[in-house]
Parts: C-alpha cells; structure tokens; sequence
C-alpha cells in the first residue's frame, strides 16, 4: 500500500516537474514577430509618434481655446465681510444733521452740553455681516474678424499638427521597415556562413581522405583546415551581426534589449517579379500632393496670413456688450438688495506706441519664413524621390544579376568538388569556387535588400504606397 502511494508520488510529481519544464521551454521561446505586426508594436510604443499625437492634443485644445473668443463670458464672485466696529454718528432730536442751516457757517456742530444730551440720537451706519455676489457678462459684438482669425488660425495650425503626425508615421514605417529587413538579412547571412562551413568540412574530409590514400599531400589537408577556420570566424561574426542587428530592431520598436525577439519574412523576389511601371516625373507630383510635409508647410502659410490679419485689426476700434447683476444682503435689511446693468462699450486704439505696427512687420516675416520653408521642403522632397527612384532602378538590375551568379557559382562549386575528388584540381582551386559561391550568396542578398529597403523609401518619399 504504502509502495503503491509512493510510486503515485513518484508520478505525480514527475509530471509536475515535466509540466514546469515545458513552461519554461515556451516562455525561453524568442517572439516572432513580422513586419506588419512590427509596424503596429512600435506604433504603440514609439517616442517619437507619441510625442507627435501629444502636440496634436494640445493643437486641439488650442482650437477649442480660440472658440472661447467668439463666446459670451461669464463669471461670478461673491464676498463676506464681518465689521466689529460700526461707524457711528450722532444728529439732533429736531432733524440736525450736524449740518451748516440755512444761512449759517460752515462750523462744526457743537458739542453736547449737560442741558442738551437728550436732544441728540447716536445711530449706526452699516452692519457687522454683510454678504455680497456679482455676475459679469460681457460679449463681443464686432472686431473686425479679431476673434474670427484667430480661430482660423488655430485650425490650420491644428491641421498643421496633423500632417506632423502623419510624418511620423511614415518616417516610423520607413525606420522598422530598415530594421526589420537590416536583421532578416543578417540572419541570412549566417545561413550562408553555416553553408560556407559545411562545404569546408566537406572538403576537408574529403582531403584526408585522398591523403589517407596517397592521393593527396599534407598542404591539402592544412590548407582545408585554415578554410575551415576562416569559415567559422566569419560565422561567428555574421552571428555577432545578427544580434547587433536586433538590438538596432527592438531599439526601433522601443521594447527591452533583453527581451529574445526575432523577425520572420522573405527577402527571396521571384524570378517573375516585375517592380512597379514607374515614371520619375508623376512619381514627383504625387509626393508634391501627398506627402504630409508639403501639406503642413501649406496649413501653416494660411495660419500665417490670419495671423496677419489678426494683428491688423489691432489698430481698429471694437465694440462690446457687457451686464452686471449684484445682490447684497446683511442683518439689517429686511429684503435683499438687487442691481441689474446692461450697456455697451467701445474701446478706440489712438496710440500704442507703434506697437501694432511692429506686430504686422512681425506676422509677415514670420508668413515669409514658412513661404520659403515650404519651397525647401519641396526641393527636399524632389531630392528624395530621385534618390529613391534611382535607388531602387539600381536594385532591380542587381537582383538579375546576382541571380545569374549564384546559379553559375553553384554550378562551379559542384563541378569543382567532382574534379577534386578524382584529383584533377587542387584544393586552392576548389576554395576559390566556394569562396565565390559564398561572396555570390552574400551579394544577392545584399542585393534583396537593398531592393525591399529602396522600395519602402521610395513609397515613403511620395507618401503613398505603390502598387
């Protein structure tokens, strides 16, 4: 019985550990992530995009701010005031005032004598709690547009703001896009660099082999082994590039360099690829339209020129409405005091020091700034479309290129390696043929890349996808 629980122990517990081994296993495994779902992670997680849809939010409470101009305000204040001491004064029982009469001096009244005390009232002015509210309305009715502008203004700044954020977006997509293709390509490289090995140790077998037979001296087999070495120092630095490669990748993404992280995709182009029919010229208008750049340089010539507006009308006279409603109540009265006021008032600017003036000077340089900015932009933008257009014109002719010669270095290595094992060539010739495969290899996928990468730079200089 006891064997029996022991050996239900024994189970149990092994499948426990077994249960905890395979979770470990799961949570050591890297994460793989693709492009897209790359481009999503580091849309949530990026400094630089969220920064930019924070100084959206605060262009948009601009707006709302500058919309409060054109709205009535109100406010409301109330006060409670306590007085210990009331001020007091004294008049006669007959009316007297301490007031000159009629036709006498200006003499003070006299002072009370014993025979005349009970003739004279003390009374009290005012109360020991007094409380007090008022509410101001005021409204402006015509400023020339003052108001008006400035709500303009902050809409095309907002506007503005908007075209920013879309940049970061698309310089985002462009930045993981490098990235991600910068660490798959590493990856290949090292799959190329383990081929690499693996045809050395082929070879090197087959050298001490033939040796073993008398068919080859020792310089064959010496000079396998210092290809074999050579072979695995430029694994290990191809694997040294990838992890570097991948810290440049979750740096992008903006999640923790420890973190295990690797990209799954292609940089293989069927041989059927045809890159999209492109004309240098439309591709130029299209970015001149599309590109958020451009359009943030236009919202902010308009904002510009409100904001000239605006301080235009400093110099003109404006007209307001305002109203005032008070109540006041203390201890002594026996009803609440209420005034109610409306009027109108209208300020006339007659000299401000030149200041306005000065301010129009300053909204109009200022409007010539974003005028000239715009026209770099736009030279900046052309620039770029040519750059990516040639780029990737380059690229594609690569691609065909380096196909042809990885075929035909393929084609020699295995040619290479039957005429080394019947001992026709010698060892320098067949590490030769694999050193051009190697290089072939390296230069085709250097070539993939530089192809998707142009082709993502190209799509973010015009500002759209390109189909």
């Amino acid at each position: 019985m006891h064997l029996l629980r022991f050996c239900h122990f024994i189970c149990a517990g092994g499948t426990l550990l077994l249960f905890l081994l395979s979770l470990s296993a799961i949570a050591q495994e890297p994460k793989v992530l693709t492009l897209e779902e790359s481009i999503e992670i580091a849309k949530q997680s990026n400094l630089t995009v969220q920064t930019a849809e924070e100084n959206l939010k605060a262009a948009e409470a601009q707006v709302r701010a500058a919309l409060g101009g054109l709205l009535p305000r109100a406010t409301a204040s109330g006060n409670y005031t306590y007085f210990k001491d009331i001020q007091k004064s004294v008049i006669r029982a007959d009316g007297g005032f301490g007031f000159p009469t009629p036709g006498g001096d200006m003499n003070e009244m006299q002072p009370p004598s014993g025979d005349n005390e009970a003739d004279l009232i003390e009374l009290e002015f005012g109360a020991h709690h007094n409380v007090q509210g008022t509410v101001n309305l005021t409204q402006p009715i015509f400023a020339w547009g003052r108001y008006y502008y400035g709500y303009q203004a902050a809409k095309f700044n907002y506007q503005a703001t908007q075209r920013d954020v879309d940049a970061a977006y698309n310089q985002l997509r462009l930045d993981v896009s490098e990235a991600f293709y910068g660490a798959l390509v590493a990856q290949e490289f090292v799959r190329v660099a383990q081929q690499s090995v693996s045809l050395v140790e082929e070879q090197l077998a087959i050298a001490e082999a033939s040796f073993d037979a008398g068919a080859a001296t020792n310089f064959d087999v010496l000079r396998a082994k210092v290809q074999l070495a050579n072979a695995k120092s430029t694994l290990i630095r191809a694997e040294n590039g990838v992890r570097t490669a991948k810290n440049a990748y979750k740096t992008v993404l903006n999640i923790p360099l420890i973190e295990d992280v690797t990209v799954k995709g292609t940089l293989e182009i069927p041989e059927n690829h045809q890159m999209p029919a492109l004309n240098l010229e439309d591709l130029i208008q299209q970015a001149l339209e599309n590109r958020p750049e451009v359009r943030r340089t236009q919202f902010n010539e308009q904002a510009a020129h409100k904001q000239i507006d605006i301080a235009k009308t400093r110099r003109l006279p404006d007209l307001g409405l305002f109203s005032n409603y008070q109540i006041s109540q203390n201890e002594r009265l026996t009803e609440m005091n209420r005034i109610w006021s409306v009027g109108f008032q209208i300020n006339i600017p007659i000299f401000d020091g030149f200041a306005t003036s000065a301010a129009v000077q300053q909204t109009e340089s200022v409007l010539k700034q974003v005028q000239l900015g715009g026209d770099q932009v736009k030279v900046g933008v052309e620039f770029e479309v040519r750059g990516a257009y040639l780029n990737l014109l380059g690229a594609q002719t690569l691609i065909d290129v380096q196909r042809e010669a990885v075929t035909q270095a393929r084609e020699s290595v295995r040619i290479a390696n039957l005429q080394f094992k019947n001992g026709i060539i010698t060892t320098v010739a067949l590490t030769d043929t694999q050193l051009a495969l190697t290089q072939a290899e390296v230069n085709r996928l250097q070539a993939y890349h530089d192809y998707v990468v142009g082709l993502s730079r190209l799509e973010k200089a015009v500002g759209q996808t390109l189909q």
